[in-house]
């Protein structure tokens, strides 16, 4: 049996929702990627355009207290 028949064997008893999950994968995998980024089209980068706006606490780097590992409120 070939992969496509065993494909269509299995979608002749799946549900709609699972159907249109499949079928959106599908098309997603056959629509070719563009992750690269046209210096063009971007605005160039300002430095210390958001200074002060961003801080980070003096414990940051402290341990965290074992009742946020194990769940405890």
């Amino acid at each position: 049996m070939t992969i496509l028949k065993t494909i269509v064997d299995e979608l002749e008893t799946a549900s709609e929702p699972l159907l249109l999950k499949v079928l959106g994968f599908i098309q997603a995998a056959k629509t070719p990627e563009d992750h690269s980024v046209s210096s063009s089209s971007s605005s160039p980068r300002v430095a210390d355009l958001h200074q002060g706006q961003v801080w980070m606490s003096e414990d940051f780097n402290d341990p965290l207290p074992d009742d946020f590992w194990l769940g405890e409120d």
